[in-house]
Parts: structure tokens; sequence; C-alpha cells
């Protein structure tokens, strides 16, 4: 019963395409495998990967060189690779990570039948291929589910401890919450990710949209609350199961994801607090901020730093006034003797009020003795009559309190003058440290005017120093535009003075004058001396030989190199012959001494492509197969400019003017780049396949192109448009170097072919004017040169034919 009710979810769950949106095919010429929809590029490779269950998927890596993380993409359902072909591509390039998709069994050209066993076997596949074939780690690896693919994502996560990071793209509970509400799990059901993803120990993203209409908006909140180390979700409003990817929030949030799992552990604790408080409701696609002790450590150090160095500044006469502050322990001292001087004055006048009673009672008593005596009878009569009073006061105690006040007085008194001449010394201290403030204040004051009018001067010299450096830009300016006008203009006449015979056409050659065996294992690039008869050839054999093209004869042979040699080119003087090699380097000699002068390192990869401006002796431009191209000061012998680009570039050159060059890549585009910046300022797709050589005419209005897709385009520089296409049923490209060229007097197109054929076309009318036969292996490169614009050619052999 079990086998039945889950064999109907799955029936009701998986959708592959019918037909599939692409086939496999395998190039017959270089063994290529690629998907029928799109041409070959060199960073994706299609693979056929054998599971576990007997079933064989199809797989597609794409490879980024920037990538630190590779991303192991579970589509969603009713797709397939080549419905996610663009999708893939764009992640790759915008997240700066490697990124494997695959097809499950039964979608696409995977064989087998869609099953939930089956697709857990299809993703452990791709897990294996991703160790094992491109040495991806464990900790370097995120997983990513889209709806039904967030099954197999689940579950291979919740079996891998160290993963990075796992992203759920619109998510499913499980396959039977999707069909049905039910509160609970039942053992037939499939993908029961409510319950796995408790065992997933990684940072977890959810991305939903609010208005998803096949999986309820509800199974990604829910999954978000039960995830170990939560991540900031995104939820989408608006979004539907299908659409996700179009918000510009989805590539922001995800980008901020990335670069936080980057992380350590302890610095992700942050956000994971964060997001154990977060409210889903709000929407927000921001990481949550770490922690800013380190950072307000940082503004402490600064501004003791800060501080530390206004003391560094402060002035030798603030200095001095900090040592002559007032003692506030002095200031104190002379207010509690200024108290005691109040307190003693208080008591001098309540001595002065004690004297004035002591005196007012002796005189009373003075004035009522003789009354006494003459009524103490009259007293003593009555005696028996009064009542017993109190005892009368002694007479001899006003006379002792008079002498204690007159002792308290006179020590009070004495205290008193000595507190009083202690408060004039403080008092002249007081007024001996005024007058010392006041002096270093107006020392102060002076020394703050001098300051000022030392900086106001100082100002003015630098004001003066601007204007001097802005008039020297600005005459730097007008000469660099002078000296730049000079050599557009001088570049033809100084070929012209040399010798250049542009107005002399060129005849179409018949015969072959010299056949000459070069090289050992093929001749890759040829080119003539400017003015001169003189053939420069590099073959296999990692040397370079000048050969006389009157004679057929070796004049010199230069050693040096460490590899193949690929291209040639040599400056506009003939001063220097330049080499690009296999072995990652530039080679250049002297051509007068043959020795060399600079071995050119910085490229990590076969450098197939090299060329000197036309106008100055300095300038050189290399191309290798690491994705970069690199401007060369030939004087110093160092890089002085390096360019980072996509596709790998097969050749280059320089337009007549030194100020822009050409580049044509693998992706089939011609670029025409600024070399003082380094930017692309212009670009078009000028074959369906690699473009394998470019060459400018002597004008330099024109520029000839030639692709593997057997094509030679010949291009107007100045629109970018193409006014000639020149191809015969004989004539095959033999390698992504085959050179072609145009005469010098722009009439001719000449190319070689596979089969050992040079083509010569007219370039006015696209007509075949001539085929030439003398090789009896593929032509990789033709050239015209010399006084009488002789024709030679190089095949792979490592024979040269020189034509007349």
């Amino acid at each position: 019963m079990g086998g039945v009710t889950s064999s109907v979810a799955a029936k009701l769950a998986f959708f592959p395409p019918s037909p599939p949106s692409y086939e496999v095919v395998t190039e017959p010429e270089s063994g290529v495998v690629r998907l029928s929809r799109y041409h070959h590029r060199e960073n994706v490779e299609v693979l056929r990967l054998p599971t576990r269950r007997g079933t064989e998927i199809v797989a597609l890596y794409v490879r980024n060189p920037m990538a630190a993380f590779t991303v192991l993409y579970s589509h969603g359902n009713a797709a397939d690779l080549g419905q996610m072909y663009e999708l893939f591509l764009e992640l790759s390039i915008h997240l700066r990570v490697n990124l494997l998709g695959y097809d499950y069994s039964g979608y696409g050209q995977s064989s087998g039948k869609p099953t939930e066993q089956n697709t857990y076997a299809d993703i452990e596949t791709a897990y294996k291929c991703l160790i094992e074939n491109y040495g991806a780690k464990e900790e370097e690896i995120i997983l990513y589910g889209q709806s039904v693919g967030s099954g197999p994502t689940v579950d291979l996560a919740a079996r891998l401890p160290h993963l990075r990071a796992i992203m759920l793209h619109s998510p499913i509970l499980s396959g039977l919450r999707v069909m049905y509400p039910v509160k609970r799990t039942y053992w037939f059901d499939i993908y029961k990710n409510i319950d796995k993803i408790s065992l997933v120990n990684c940072p977890v993203l959810v991305i939903h949209g609010t208005s998803d209409e096949v999986v309820d908006f509800s199974h990604g909140k829910k999954l978000w609350e039960l995830c170990n180390e939560k991540y900031e979700p995104l939820w989408l409003k608006g979004g539907k199961h299908c659409d996700l990817e179009l918000f510009p929030e989805y590539l922001k949030h995800v980008k901020k994801f990335i670069s936080t799992v980057e992380k350590s552990p302890s610095q992700r604790s942050t956000w994971r607090k964060s997001a154990e408080q977060f409210e889903p409701p709000r929407q927000s696609t921001d990481c949550f901020e770490p922690s800013r002790k380190s950072i307000d450590r940082r503004e402490k150090s600064r501004q003791s730093t800060e501080k530390s160095r206004s003391k560094d500044q402060r002035t030798t006469n603030v200095e001095n006034l900090e040592k002559i502050k007032i003692s506030f322990d002095q200031m104190e001292k002379s207010r509690r003797s200024l108290d005691c001087f109040e307190k003693s004055r208080k008591n001098i006048d309540q001595l002065d009020r004690g004297r004035k009673r002591a005196r007012k009672r002796s005189g009373r008593r003075r004035s009522s003795a003789p009354s006494g005596r003459s009524e103490s009878g009259i007293c003593s009569r009555k005696a028996p009559t009064l009542r017993p009073s109190t005892p009368s006061p002694d007479p001899s105690s006003p006379r002792e309190e008079n002498l204690q006040i007159k002792q308290d007085l006179d020590e009070k008194t004495k205290a008193l003058d000595l507190l009083m001449s202690e408060n004039q010394s403080l008092k002249a201290q007081l007024e001996e440290i005024r007058l010392k403030l006041k002096k270093t204040e107006t020392e102060n004051k002076d020394l703050i005017d001098r300051w000022m009018l030392e900086k106001m001067n100082s100002a003015e010299k630098l004001n003066e120093v601007n204007a001097m450096y802005e008039d020297m830009m600005q005459q730097l300016k007008v000469s660099s535009i002078e000296q730049l006008a000079r050599q557009q203009v001088d570049g033809i006449v100084r070929q012209r003075e040399a010798g250049y015979v542009d107005h002399a056409e060129s005849t179409v050659p018949s015969s072959c004058k010299h056949t000459i065996h070069a090289h050992e294992g093929g001749c890759g690039s040829i080119l003539f001396q400017h003015n001169s008869d003189k053939l420069i050839s590099g073959g296999q054999d990692r040397t370079v030989k000048i050969w006389d093209t009157k004679s057929g004869t070796l004049s010199s042979t230069l050693h040096g190199c460490l590899g193949s040699l690929l291209d040639l080119a040599i400056t506009h003087d003939n001063r220097f012959i330049i080499a690009a090699s296999s072995s990652n380097n530039l080679y250049v000699w002297e051509t007068s001494s043959g020795r060399v002068r600079h071995t050119l390192t910085g490229h990590t990869d076969k450098v197939c492509a090299v060329d000197a401006s036309k106008v100055s002796s300095r300038n050189l431009l290399s191309a290798a197969y690491d994705h970069t191209m690199k401007v060369w000061d030939l004087v110093k012998g160092y890089c002085t400019n390096t360019i980072i680009f996509q596709s790998n570039c097969n050749s280059l050159s320089y337009t007549m003017d030194g100020l822009t060059f050409c580049s044509g890549h693998v992706d089939g585009n011609l670029r025409i780049w600024d070399s003082r910046m380094g930017k692309v300022v212009g670009e078009v797709a000028a074959h369906s396949q690699a473009v394998t050589s470019i060459y400018v005419s002597q004008s330099g209005n024109l520029l000839l192109t030639s692709g593997r897709d057997n094509l030679h385009n010949l291009f107007d520089l100045r629109t970018l448009e193409i006014c000639g296409t020149f191809r015969a049923n004989g004539n095959r490209v033999a390698s992504n170097w085959s050179r072609s060229c145009i005469s010098p007097d722009e009439k001719c197109v000449t190319a070689g072919s596979s089969d050992g054929s040079i083509y010569i076309w007219s370039r006015l009318n696209n007509n075949m004017l001539s085929i030439l036969e003398g090789h009896s292996s593929p032509v990789l490169s033709c050239a015209y040169g010399g006084p009488g614009n002789t024709l030679a050619s190089a095949d792979k052999n490592g024979n040269l034919c020189i034509w007349c």
C-alpha cells in the first residue's frame, strides 16, 4: 500500500519537460560536448555522470576564475538544463562562484525515471563529481535547492557536517503538504524536509514569494523557523513561484549571504542572534550588522592618537603656562584665613560689649552702697517677716570674669594679628601670581598672533605652489596634446620617409620563388621587417630566425626562448623583435646584436598574441590564456597596466594612431579598447565561433578578422560595420591562431587553409583572384612585406614559401 501511495505522490510531484529543451551534441572535429541550443564556451563543461542506481544524468559545470565557493544547484520542477543554462551563467558571473547544475533522472537527456530515491542518488553523484573531478572541498560548497529541488538539497545537507551553507528557493515542507493541508507527517510522504531541516548545521537562507500559487508561503516560513542557523530570510512581496529571480532584491540578498558565509563562525554570531529575533512580515534585504566593539576601540585609539598629536603641537609658552598655574591649596588656605579673621572680629565685638556691661555693673554698685547702710536697720527689723531668698553673689566673681575675658581677648587678638599677617602674605603671593598670569597671557597672545601670521604666510605659499602646479599641468596637457597630434600626423609621414610605397600596387603572386624548411615541429608566426625584404619567423623549436627573401638564405638566429613561439611583433623602428611564448613569458631581442634585452614575466598561462605600437617604440601589448592583457614599457621592461576580461583573446593589434587597440576573442566578439584607460569603447559580434586573427590595414581604416566559422570579415574601424565577407568552399581555418592579412595597397585579402592552399580575394568585389598551392600541411600564417610587397606563408610542418 505504501509503495502505491508513494508512487502516486511521485506522479503528482514530477513534471519533466516533454520533449526536452536540448540535446547533448559532440563536435566531430574537437570532441567538445555541448548543449544543442548553445555555442561552446571555454568556461562551460557538459558532463555525463553515472549514478549508483544505474542511471546516467547530464550535468553542466560553469567555471569562474574569481570564485571562492561552488554552488550545487538543484533546479525546480518542469525545467531542465536547456532552460536553466543562461540563468546559471548569470549567477556564476554576478555571484563570483563556480556552479554545477544537473538534470534529475528522467529530466532532459538524463536516463531513468524521476523518483525520490533517484533524486537522492543524483545529487550524491553531482556532489562526488565536485569533490573528485574539480577538487572542491566540503566547506567550499553551497547547496541551492529550488522548489522540488529543496528535497534532495536538505537530505544531502543533513548528512554533511562541514557544509558551508544552503539556500532554499520556494522550498516545500513535504510532498504531501503541497497537495493537502495535513498537520502530521505520514510514512508514505516524500521529501520530508520538515523533519530533516533540524539536522542541518550550517547557515540557511530561505527565499519565498508571498503570492506563491504553487507552494504556499507558509512552507518557507515554517522551514525558516525550524532552522538551527537562521540567516535573515528574503520574503518577496508579490513574488510568485517562478519569477523570484526577476526581483532586484534577489541578487542583492544572495550576494550578501555569500559574502557573510565567507566569514568565520565567530564573526557570524551577530547575524545569527539577530536572525533569531527577526519578524517574518518585515521585508529586508540587508545583512545584520556585526558588533561595534572593535569599531569603538578603533575610534578610541584614533581619538587618543589625535590627542597625542595635538599635545605635541602645543607651543613652549603653553607649557610654561601650565607650570605657573595657581595652587588651589594656597587659595583654599587664604580663604580659611579670611574666615578666621571674620570670626576673630566678631569675638572682639563681643569682648567690647562685655566690657561695657562690666562698667555699668561697677557703677551701679558704687551708687547704691550708702543707702544700703542706712536701711540696714529697717532690713534687720523686717528680716524676721521675710522668707529666705537666694544667696547674694560673691563680689569677687565679676572681677574674675573680667580677667578671664581680658585673657581671652588678648589670645584672640594675638591670633588675629597672626592671621592678618598670613593673609597679607597670601595676598602678596596672589598678586604676584596674577601678574605672572597676566604676563603669560600676553606672551601667549603674542605667540598665537605670530602663529596665525605664519599660517597665513604658509597658506599664501601653498596657493602659489598650487597655482604653479596648475600652470605646469596645463602646459603638460598642451604639450601632450601636441605630441599626440604630432604622433598621429607623423605616423604615415614617418613611414613614407622611411621608404614606404603605399601607392605601389600589389601584384597577385602565382608561383613559389623559395621553399625553405625553417623550423622543426611547425612555424606559427611570420612577419617582415619594416621597409626591408628580411622575413622573421618563429617556430616550435624555440628559435626566431631572420631570412633574406631575395636569396632564400638564413641571415641570423635568435636563441633564448624557453617555449614554443605563438606570435611575433617588431617595433616600428626595427629596433626590437618580440616573441610570445608558451612558457608564459615574452622575449625581447635587440635586432642589431641578437641578444635578449628583456624577459617579460607576469602572465600565468601561455602568451598567444603580441603587438607593438605603430607610433612608439616604447609601448607593447600582449594577451594570454589567463584572461588578461598587459601593457608593457619596452625601455624599462615592466608592466604598466593589466586588463582582465572574461573570454580568452587569440589575437590583437594596435591601430595606426596608437590610441586604441583591437582584440579577437574565443567568444567570437571583436572588442576595441582605449589604450590609455584600458576600457572597452566598442564591441561587435564578428564570428559565430572563436576569432583567430586580427589585422589592421596600413591606412588604419580597415580591420580584417578570421574565425573558426571559416569566414573572413572586413570591418570599417570608424563605424565597426562589416564592409566585406570572404569565403570559399575549400577554405578551412586551420587553428585558433591562423593569421590572415591585407595587401599594402588594400586591394587583396589573403588567408591560408587547412588543406595547404592560400586563397586570395579582391577586396573591392569579393571575387576569388587566385589559389596558391605549395604547402603539404595546413597554412598557419601569411604576411606581406618588402619593397615589392612580397607574400610569404608558413605551415604546420615548419616550411616557408616566398611567392612571386
